[in-house]
């Protein structure tokens, strides 16, 4: 049924797929004929309204993020996740989007993909990011997204297994995710599936996917980029899978192309003015970033760095400033100190007005050099220009432990975690600092902190009882590590109740 598919290219199949194996979709839930105009699809996700709440929904996407987040592949990269929550904020605040509850994150994986999880949770691929030629063409496979969430068709999909508690789909869905790596797993579901149950679910996804094209287009628009970027990047898509059939990009297989939404897509996006969007600094540092990095071995950053000086050598870019800004990515990660300081110097002179991005990668030349007190001056620096940038805030962290000083570091994590709590790398770096200190049992509790960011319950749980059992804990942080042990008890035993419902 699925020739020559790759699990680790099907995120929101394998999803659509696990719930499906759950329970099929109750019978005339929304499909349409294929020659329906997507102006009279009618809005999906009302269906499945009042049976999940978007509380419930929520709630079931931060338990499959728990454990999701433990996935290598599933990035930490804060300047990435940062830009494409920016991103993402700009096209949720848009009317139709605005109010509902957005966080993106990004995965390693060079496939082109993008996909919506319950609760308003979007993983996009850093495949798709290098991949994409413009922002508009980015935000518009973001757009499509937020229209799945908007139009709540996940809760739709669910609203079938009503009988079935959250912690069961979140497994299914969990089960899915995982056999990304597992074909026979993979092979195992689809023949679980039912030929019945998939032509609805399929049904089921073709009016979905031309509704969140339609809305998407619209979020595109009122977010002020350029329509024409959902068709440019689209029929792209299209195209390679008439050339790859067995190798179509991940995002044609977990949402199938028809030739009639890439026609309504252009239709609609001829009835607005054309405008020419530059793209973002963001955006082309960014892509610049990942397309460095998305072959970390020795053969592969030889070879992006021979790409970057061939197209600099032979001007045969049209983007300096990311060239550059890549150049000195690749030659770090290569510990090539000379030449990405000769690189990240090359691209400060191409934007005089600097950026966050660029003094941070400035900072880590000089910490992984050797030099924690010029990475620290860059950081301080590059910190008061650009307020809140969180790198350059770890940054700082880290050049502070590197010289040895474990109490300015701490007191510096304190205040950053007052404003940034839900940073599980600032605990990570205040416990390294308390250990600095001799303070056990306060790097106990930060490392206990750091693994509930994750859902690691037992983890965190062990991690407080190492502390509880030090004859060095004083009584207001025996009090603090008593109480969070009692939250972190009951989280874990909520989830372990949800489990046997």
């Amino acid at each position: 049924m699925f020739p020559g598919i790759d699990p680790r290219r099907c995120l929101s199949a394998l999803l659509a797929l696990a719930l499906a194996v759950a329970s099929p979709v109750a019978g005339g839930q929304g499909a349409q004929p294929p020659s329906t105009a997507a102006d009279n699809l009618p809005r999906l996700g009302d269906a499945g309204g009042e049976e999940l709440s978007p509380a419930a929904e929520r709630r079931l996407g931060e338990t499959i993020m728990r454990d999701l987040r433990r996935d290598p592949d599933v990035s930490d990269d804060v300047e990435v996740s940062e830009y494409l929550n920016r991103l993402g904020a700009l096209l949720g605040g848009t009317p139709g989007a605005n109010g509902f509850l957005l966080e993106f994150f990004l995965v390693l994986d060079s496939s082109l993909n993008a996909f919506a999880l319950p609760g308003g949770y979007i993983g996009v691929h850093s495949g798709l990011i290098v991949a994409a030629q413009s922002e508009s063409e980015l935000a518009s496979v973001l757009s499509h997204e937020i229209g799945h969430v908007t139009q709540r068709h996940i809760a739709r999909m669910l609203a079938a297994q009503r009988q079935t508690s959250m912690m069961t789909l979140a497994a299914a869905v969990l089960g899915a995710l995982a056999a990304r790596s597992n074909p026979q797993a993979m092979a195992g579901i689809v023949t679980m599936a039912g030929g019945a149950q998939m032509q609805q679910m399929l049904a089921f996804s073709r009016d979905a996917e031309r509704e969140a094209d339609r809305v998407g287009m619209e979020t595109l628009r009122n977010a002020g980029f350029e329509p024409a970027g959902m068709v440019s990047f689209f029929t792209r898509l299209q195209q390679s899978s008439r050339i790859y059939e067995s190798a179509a990009p991940g995002y044609m297989r977990s949402h199938p192309l028809t030739a009639e939404r890439i026609a309504d897509m252009q239709s609609r996006a001829q009835e607005v003015r054309y405008r020419q969007r530059p793209d973002g600094i963001d955006f082309r540092l960014m892509r610049a970033k990942l397309r460095a990095l998305a072959t970390p071995t020795v053969d592969g950053l030889s070879g992006i760095r021979a790409q970057f000086e061939r197209q600099l050598r032979d001007r045969s870019t049209h983007d300096e400033l990311a060239a550059w800004y890549g150049l000195a990515v690749v030659a770090l990660a290569q510990r090539d100190f000379t030449g990405a300081d000769r690189a990240v110097q090359e691209t400060r002179r191409r934007l005089p007005a600097g950026h966050a991005a660029i003094e941070r990668l400035a900072a880590d030349i000089r910490l992984r050099s050797g030099d924690a007190a010029g990475a620290l001056a860059l950081a301080e620096a590059g910190a008061g220009r650009f307020v809140g940038a969180r790198a350059l805030i770890h940054l700082q962290a880290e050049a502070l432990l590197a010289l040895g000083e474990p109490a300015r570091a701490e007191r510096f994590l304190q205040d950053q975690i007052a404003l940034y709590r839900a940073d599980p790398k600032l605990w990570q770096l205040l416990a390294k600092a308390h250990n600095g200190l001799n303070q056990t049992a306060l790097a106990h509790r930060a490392t206990a902190e750091e693994y509930a960011l994750g859902g690691r319950w037992l983890a965190a749980i062990e991690q407080l009882r190492l502390a509880q059992k030090l004859a060095t804990l004083d009584f207001y942080t025996g009090s603090l590590v008593d109480a969070r042990m009692k939250e972190f008890q009951g989280e874990y035993q909520r989830e372990q109740q949800e489990k046997t419902r």
